[in-house]
């Protein structure tokens, strides 16, 4: 038994893990194990830290790390403006951000961004992010790239090799500016076309700091079982398993972003899913995990519900309260 003064140093260091040069921190009032042990973030709408804080409440979780989005369908100044983002300052939440490649109306390509012909508007997103206050942002940067659905969608051999140069040509432009600290996280989505090689898609571990993918309880196989659906997740194509693999083999820690349980209008979605919660949280328990971003949040204009929260998830909410 030790002595009650080294015990109490002990009980005191358990409760802080401190951020050193930006990293993830956790507090906790005693020592947690599984997936209670990986940080956790949460969106809960643009810039909402009372949204997290109350989300942490309901759940009885700490949440440290808070997902948000800058603006992917609008002009180049729309994006590189940074616009809300000092909201996050000083509110204890890391910020987990989702950066696009090419927003939506301003004519770019990857081919032109591997150039380094877009590098000045990063390089002013940077110097913006620094001034409010969030410059050790993790940077989801063109996520979900093996997707259908963003301006910088990667669709062949070539897209892919555009991508990966237009990537390593940002993240020099950002780690170029005073005062950053960013994180990068290489974000592809699970699933997707295998006619080319996602790795094809990977910038190089100098340019990487986390790998990892969105993971939704979505199934388009029959039957529609929660053990189906979790083997997909695991087995599709760039699935869980080949995050793992992958993230392994470059020697890099996983992230998983944005995940959740899932209502959709198209029927797809497993619902009130606790099978899911459960695999999910010892998945996370039992891999290099450095943090995971649940998502919190009801998308009306997606016709898709994923606020764990709302009423519609009982059976799941009491299985995360417990793993996580």
């Amino acid at each position: 038994m030790r002595p009650r003064r080294a015990l109490r140093v002990a009980m005191c260091l358990s409760t802080l893990v401190a951020v050193i040069g930006g990293a993830l921190w956790t507090g906790a009032a005693h020592a947690a194990s599984g997936a209670a042990a990986v940080p956790l973030g949460d969106y809960a709408g643009w810039v909402d830290p009372s949204g997290i804080a109350a989300f942490g409440s309901a759940t009885g979780t700490h949440p440290t790390l808070a997902t948000d989005y800058l603006d992917w369908d609008g002009s180049w100044a729309a994006m590189d403006s940074a616009s809300g983002m000092g909201g996050w300052a000083g509110t204890g939440y890391r910020l987990v951000l989702a950066v696009p490649m090419i927003p939506g109306s301003s004519g770019a390509t990857l081919a032109a961004g591997a150039t380094g012909a877009y590098d000045a508007y990063f390089a002013t997103l940077a110097q913006n992010l620094v001034k409010e206050g969030v410059g050790n942002a993790i940077v989801r940067l063109g996520w979900e790239f093996n997707g259908t659905w963003y301006p910088w969608s990667v669709a062949n051999d070539t897209d892919a090799a555009n991508f990966a140069a237009y990537w390593r040509q940002i993240v020099t432009t950002m780690r170029g500016v005073a005062g950053q600290s960013f994180g990068f996280l290489w974000n592809p989505n699970l699933g997707g076309s295998s006619s080319w090689d996602l790795e094809d898609a990977y910038p190089g571990n100098a340019y990487v700091d986390y790998i990892g993918s969105d993971t939704y309880d979505e199934y388009w196989g029959s039957p529609m079982t929660p053990a189906n659906a979790w083997a997909n997740t695991l087995g599709q194509t760039w699935g869980l398993d080949w995050v793992a693999s992958f993230a392994a083999s470059e020697g890099k820690p996983i992230a998983i972003p944005e995940w959740s349980v899932c209502i959709r209008s198209d029927g797809h979605g497993m619902g009130d899913d606790p099978y899911f919660v459960n695999e999910f949280s010892a998945w996370i328990a039992s891999h290099d995990v450095a943090f995971t971003d649940i998502f919190a949040f009801n998308d009306t204009a997606g016709g898709q519900d994923n606020d764990i929260t709302d009423g519609n998830f009982p059976n799941a909410l009491a299985a995360f309260r417990t793993d996580f």
